[in-house]
Order: structure tokens, then sequence, then C-alpha cells
């Protein structure tokens, strides 16, 4: 008797699962693109509609970038030849010598310190480098060509390191003073793949999820539709 309600108290649970998953995925196929469309349209009221992707003028020196990873990954706000032409200029120089040209904002005390434990800052060439640091070390006029710089040498990852850009610069030096160019597209090359895969991954991974855990169980049980048939059926088991 015992074995017997065990088994009927896990079957129950099992179908109590599988009718709530199939309940919450039909809220969410049902009620997301309701969803979608209220929020895109409150915003469309409050923001500006965004501008097809081409190659915009450079805004005036002095001013902060507006430019993106996307527009950076194609191309856009920015001339290939002013980047370069940036990127060999910076490699005349050394990431010591940004760094001690740079001035970081004052570190603060982690709160898990106390105030009698004794501790000391991290020293200037160890601390990680922002597009607004590097901005004003690096002195280039065009802004949105060192903001691409900037990603360039970070990879994306929006802060530098005094290591990664003492490598950088060194691949792109050259005896001549003219650029590396193969030390250079290297850099280029890498920044461009991880800010790539990056997007890649988060949209490849969202979709499929989406898909995997909420509208696959509606469509294969009701329309009999399964994009996936060599993936078992996580809802059944």
């Amino acid at each position: 008797k015992l074995k017997i309600c065990l088994v009927s108290a896990h079957l129950f649970v099992a179908m109590a699962v599988r009718h709530v998953s199939l309940l919450l995925a039909l809220l969410a196929a049902c009620c997301l693109p309701a969803w979608l469309l209220a929020f895109t349209g409150s915003t469309s009221k409050l923001e500006a509609p965004r501008p097809q992707l081409r190659r915009q003028a450079a805004p005036e020196a002095g001013t902060m970038g507006t430019l993106k990873n996307p527009d950076f990954f194609w191309g856009n706000g920015f001339e290939e030849a002013d980047l370069e032409e940036a990127a060999r200029k910076l490699s005349q120089t050394t990431g010591s010598e940004l760094w001690d040209r740079a001035t970081f904002p004052p570190e603060d005390r982690p709160s898990y310190m106390s105030n009698d434990t004794e501790w000391t800052p991290l020293p200037k060439e160890r601390r990680w480098m922002g597009l607004k640091e590097f901005m004003e070390a690096s002195a280039l006029a065009n802004s949105n060509v060192s903001t691409a710089l900037f990603l360039v040498l970070s990879q994306g990852s929006g802060y530098l390191e005094k290591a990664k850009v003492d490598a950088a610069l060194d691949s792109w030096r050259s005896e001549s003073g003219s650029l590396n160019q193969a030390g250079w597209n290297g850099s280029m090359f890498w920044a461009k793949a991880q800010i790539g895969f990056g997007y890649a991954w988060l949209y490849g991974m969202s979709s499929f999820c989406g898909y995997f855990f909420f509208f696959r169980p509606p469509l294969v049980t009701y329309l009999g539709i399964d994009l996936l048939p060599g993936i078992p059926q996580w809802w059944t088991v």
C-alpha cells in the first residue's frame, strides 16, 4: 500500500507539473505579443526612432562619443583611415604613459572591511581604465575614433587592463613609425569576434531557451509541431 501511495503521489505531482508548465507556456504565448506591442508602443512615444545603420559624421572634438558596440562592429560612425591613424599615433606611446596621464576616481574602502582593518588602495598601474580616463589620457580629438580605439583595446569588455594595452601597443608598433598591419588586424579581428560572439550567444541562447521551455510544449501537444524531434520532451518525463 505504501508503494502504491508513493507511486500515485509521484504521478499526481508529475501530471500537476505538466499541466502547470503547459498553462504557463500558453499564457506566455498569448500574452507576450500583446505585452511587447504595449511596451514598444509606450516607449516609441518617448524615444526618437533609431536611424538606419549608415556611416555617420563624427562628433565635434571635446564631446563624448556615442559609438555603440554594434556600430563599431559594422564600421559605422567613424572612418577606418582615421582609426588606423589614431592607432598609429597611440602605438608610439606606452601603457605606463597612458596610466600616468589618466585621472582615476578615488577608491572607497570596501564595505565588508571594518575601520580597524588596514586597507591599501590599489596602485595606479593596477587600476582598470574606463572610456572617460582613456579619452583623457590619449588626448585624441575625434571622440568616435577614440571610442572605437577603446573598443579595440578592451576587446568590447568596457575597461582596459594595463598589461593587455602594453601587449596591443607593442604589436601595433613598427620600427619605421608606421602601423604594423599584422598586429592591428589581429586586435581588430578579436575585438569584433568577441563582440559578435557575445550578441550571438545572447540572442541565440535566449531564442533557443524560449522555444525549448515555453513554446515547444504547446506546439507539440496541440499542433504536433516539433522542431527538435531528436530531443527528449522534458514535460512528458
